[in-house]
C-alpha cells in the first residue's frame, strides 16, 4: 500500500514537472517568437527552417554586422564634416550642440565645446539672430535660411570684431536641427568695393555729362529756332545718360545690401499704390485711360514706402506706354493662403499679398517674356503706342532698360516674388507680385 502511494506521488511529480517544463518551454519559445519578429530581418528567409535559437542567433550577428557598418558610415560622414569648408552643427531637442564640426567651431568662436559633452547652444554662442533661426525652424518644421553680422569678443569693446555668415537650419528627426554656416564676409567685402567703385565712376561720368548738359542749353537759348533741335538732342539723350548711370548704381546696391539699404516701417501698401498713381494720372486723364482697384482697401505690412512708390511709378509707367487711348488698367489686392497661390507662395504656412496689375494694352510678345525683368533688356518697341500731347515721361521709347530689374530686386529685397505674363481675359500685360503678410 505504501509502495502504491509512494509511485503516485513519484509518478505525479514528474508529470507536474514535465508539465511545467512544457509550459516554460512554450512560454520561453513565445518570448524568443516576440523578440525575433522585433529584430530586423536582414537576412533571407532561408534560416525559417532552423531552430528558433539558431534564428536568434543568425539575426543577432547579422543586425551587430549591420550597426558596425552604420557605425563605419557615421565616422566617414563625421570624418568629411570635421574636414568640410562648411561648417555643421547638430542640436538636440533641448538646444544642445550634440555634435559641431571645426570649421563651425572657427566661424562661431565655439571654444568651450568638446566631443561626447553637451552644451546649450546659447552658453557657447551669443547669438539672439541664430537662436530665433532655430525657433522658426522648430516651429515651422521647413528649412530657413539666415544672413546675419555676427559680432564676437564682445567682452573686450576694444576688440569687438564682426563677420557676416550666412546660416541654413534644417529639421532631423527626434526633434534634432542641423545649422550649415558659411561665411558671407568676402562677398560682402566684394559688394561694398564693387559699390564705392561704381559710385566713384558714376561721380566721375556724372561730372561730364553735367558740363554737357549745361552747355546744351546754353546752345539752345544761343541759336536761331530753326535749328533748336539739334541741342535739344543733345539734352534728351544726355539726361538719358545721367539716368541709365543713376540706375545702374541704384540696382547695384539693391543686389549687393538689399537688407541694408531698405527702410522698413508698417505701410498701408494700397496707399503707396494710390500715391503712384496720382503722381501719372495727368498722363492718364490726357489719354482717357481709366485706373480701376479692386480688392483690399488697406493692406499693412513692414516695407519700404519709398522703394514700393518707385515699384508702382514703373509698373504703370510700362502700362500707360502699351496701353491704348480709352483702355483700362486694373490692379487687384487680395490677401490668400499658400493653397490658394499655389506657384510662388510663400515657403512659410503664412497668408501672402498678391497683387494682380494688367491691362487691356498688346500685350508681352512670347520671346520678350523670359526676358522681362533683365537688364537693359526692351521688348519690340512696335508695341508701343506714342501718347497724344507732351508727357512727362520722358523715355517711353527709349527707357535705361533697367526698370523692371530694380522692381524685380526691390520686390526680390521684400522677400516676395514678381511674375510677367499675359492676362487670360484682357490679352494685355500682367505682373503678380506676392508679398509676405506680416
Amino acid at each position: 500500500m505504501f509502495l502504491t502511494s509512494l509511485i503516485s506521488a513519484i509518478s505525479g511529480l514528474l508529470v507536474g514537472s514535465v508539465g511545467c517544463y512544457v509550459w516554460r518551454e512554450a512560454a520561453t519559445r513565445k518570448q524568443l517568437q516576440q523578440v525575433l519578429a522585433v529584430m530586423e530581418d536582414v537576412v533571407d528567409r532561408e534560416d525559417i527552417s532552423l531552430p528558433i535559437v539558431s534564428q536568434l542567433r543568425r539575426r543577432a550577428i547579422a543586425n551587430q554586422r549591420q550597426q558596425q557598418r552604420l557605425q563605419q558610415q557615421l565616422f566617414s560622414w563625421q570624418s568629411v564634416l570635421q574636414d568640410a569648408p562648411i561648417g555643421y552643427l547638430q542640436l538636440d531637442a533641448d538646444n544642445q550642440v550634440l555634435w559641431c564640426n571645426q570649421t563651425a567651431q572657427n566661424l562661431l568662436q565655439i571654444h568651450k565645446w568638446h566631443a561626447g559633452t553637451a552644451r546649450l547652444l546659447l552658453e557657447l554662442v551669443r547669438s539672439y539672430e541664430l537662436d530665433g533661426l532655430i525657433s522658426k525652424v522648430r516651429s515651422t518644421l521647413i528649412g530657413q535660411d539666415l544672413l546675419w553680422q555676427f559680432h564676437f569678443g564682445y567682452k573686450d569693446a576694444a576688440n569687438s570684431q564682426s563677420i557676416w555668415l550666412k546660416a541654413s537650419g534644417i529639421p532631423l528627426a527626434n526633434g534634432e536641427i542641423g545649422i550649415f554656416v558659411e561665411s558671407q564676409q568676402e562677398r560682402v567685402d566684394t559688394a561694398t568695393a564693387r559699390e564705392r567703385w561704381l559710385g566713384d565712376l558714376a561721380h566721375e561720368i556724372r561730372t561730364p555729362l553735367t558740363a554737357i548738359h549745361l552747355l546744351a542749353e546754353t546752345l539752345e537759348s544761343k541759336v536761331p529756332p530753326e535749328l533748336t533741335r539739334w541741342p535739344s538732342r543733345i539734352l534728351t539723350q544726355t539726361n538719358r545718360l545721367i539716368d541709365l548711370v543713376q540706375h545702374f548704381v541704384e540696382l547695384s546696391q539693391l543686389e549687393s545690401t538689399s537688407s541694408q539699404s531698405l527702410r522698413l516701417v508698417a505701410t498701408d501698401v494700397v496707399k503707396t499704390i494710390d500715391d503712384a498713381w496720382h503722381t501719372l494720372e495727368p498722363i492718364a486723364i490726357q489719354r482717357q485711360i481709366k485706373f480701376v482697384r479692386a480688392g483690399l482697401t488697406q493692406s499693412l505690412l513692414e516695407i519700404d514706402a519709398a522703394r514700393f512708390t518707385q515699384v508702382w511709378i514703373n509698373l504703370f509707367d510700362n502700362s500707360l506706354k502699351y496701353c491704348p487711348d480709352l483702355g483700362h488698367i486694373w490692379i487687384d489686392i487680395q490677401l490668400r493662403s499658400p493653397e490658394q497661390i499655389g506657384e510662388g507662395a510663400s515657403s512659410s504656412n503664412q497668408q501672402s499679398v498678391v497683387i494682380d496689375l494688367y491691362d487691356d494694352g498688346t500685350g508681352f510678345a512670347p520671346d520678350d517674356l523670359p526676358h522681362i525683368f533683365d537688364r537693359l533688356y526692351r521688348g519690340d518697341v512696335s508695341r508701343y503706342r506714342p501718347a497724344k500731347g507732351n508727357s512727362t515721361l520722358d523715355s517711353q521709347t527709349t527707357g535705361s532698360g533697367l526698370g523692371l530689374a530694380i522692381v524685380r530686386q526691390i520686390i526680390l529685397a521684400h522677400h516676395g516674388t514678381i511674375v510677367a505674363n499675359n492676362h487670360p481675359t484682357t490679352h494685355g500685360a500682367w505682373f503678380r507680385i506676392i508679398l509676405p503678410h506680416n
